[in-house]
Parts: structure tokens; sequence; C-alpha cells
């Protein structure tokens, strides 16, 4: 069974360059069944690998906590292509923003789960900020054009992504690199190197993105929730 995890892994990687390719074309229902398929794909890998992990009661709860985690982000995912699919100006803004929600509530799931599990190291506090205030700094030469709620939101969303990648070097300084904590590294280093391609590619026009920067936000970000869910395996 544990080979079904990485079968799914496989799948859910060839859904979101599925999902890239028809967002290229500007198929947006097909990209719409694409990411929710793949989403779904990363949900099973969570469900599964919980269940083949046979969890102690403190390990239930960690691996509880991220299915939780994974379905919010699904849910995001969903949005955001009814976003990308509605020509309503009044019903994108608030699909985006219901979808974006469901983004960070997942990610504040994430964020308390991690730091449950060691204690953070005070040198480390610091680095807290480091994002948010690039953000800010970003925000206030008016590189982006989001609105001052929204730079608010986001500075408080790139507050809980910092926490979820300082949390993943606290556990391997603490746990030493076991195949869990370099599983929870590498998927907050791609989660937020998304995020940060995702925000210049809506909210700073002129940056200069690769071409095909859509293929790298969707397979980093399908990569990291995979690396998550598969994390319950290995806890």
């Amino acid at each position: 069974m544990e080979a079904v995890l990485y079968v799914l892994v496989a799948i859910c990687f060839i859904f979101g360059v599925i999902k890239a390719r028809a967002g290229s074309k500007g198929d947006r229902d097909f990209e719409l069944i694409a990411k929710t398929v793949g989403a779904l794909t990363f949900v099973c890998i969570g469900i599964l690998a919980f269940f083949l992990s046979k969890p102690s009661s403190e390990n239930m709860r960690y691996g509880l906590a991220v299915i939780v985690a994974l379905i919010l982000g699904m849910l995001g995912d969903i949005f955001l292509c009814l976003y990308d699919s509605n020509a309503h100006a009044e019903r994108k803004n608030l699909i985006q923003t219901v979808g974006v929600v469901f983004f960070f509530l997942g990610h504040i799931c994430y964020m308390f789960n991690m730091l449950s599990l060691q204690p953070l190291k005070l040198y480390l506090l610091p680095t807290l900020l480091i994002f948010p205030l690039i953000y800010i700094i970003l925000a206030a030469k008016k590189v982006l054009t989001a609105s001052f709620a929204q730079n608010i939101m986001l500075t408080i969303y790139f507050l809980a992504l910092n926490t979820i990648l300082v949390s993943s070097i606290n556990l391997i300084i603490i746990s030493g690199a076991t195949a869990f904590t370099i599983l929870l590294l590498v998927a907050s280093v791609l989660f937020i190197s998304s995020d940060i391609v995702l925000g210049l590619s809506w909210f700073a026009p002129k940056a200069k993105l690769y071409k095909n920067h859509d293929y790298y936000i969707i397979l980093s970000y399908f990569t990291a929730q995979c690396l998550f869910a598969l994390s319950i395996y290995f806890i």
C-alpha cells in the first residue's frame, strides 16, 4: 500500500501539468477540473498516509491537523480557479478573497501544528519577520498594486508562511535531518516560493517573470502539499 502513496504523488504532479497547460490556453473549465482533481489527490495522500502510519495519540493530532490543512488548501484551489473563470468584477473579488482566506486558514493550521512539535529557538524569532518586512518594503515603494486592505492581509499571510518555514528549520536544528524534518523543510520552501511567484504575477505587473511561471506556481505548490501529506507517514 505504501507504493500507492507515490503513485498518487505522480498523479497529482500530472494534473498540475495539465492545469498549467489548460490555463496557458485559456481553457478555464478544464483548468478547474484538473486543479480540483490534483487537490483531491493530495488530500487522498494525506488520508492514506494517516491510516498507513498507525499513529499514536500524539501523532494522530499532527496527522489530522495536516489533513484539515490539505482540505482547506483544496477549497482555496477551487475558489481561485473559479476566480479565473468568472467574468463579473465584483464576484471575482469576492471569490478571490474567499480562496485566499481558505489558503490562509490552511497555512495557520500548518503553522500551529509545526510549532506544537518543538519549542521555537529564541534566536530564530527575529527571522519570522523577514518576508513580512520584505513585503512591506515592496508595498511602500509602490512595486505592488495591492490595495491597503490587501497589503495588510498579505503581510499577515507572509508572516504565517515565514513561520512555517522557520518552524521547519527549527525542527531540523532540534531533531536533526530525518525523512520527516527534511520533507517539512522542502515543502515549506516550495510553499513560500510558489506564493511569492503567484503574488508577483498578481500584484507586480512590472515584474519580469519567466515565460512558464504558471507551471512553477502550480507544480511547486502541488509538490509542497504532497510532501506535507507524506510527512504524516514519516512522523
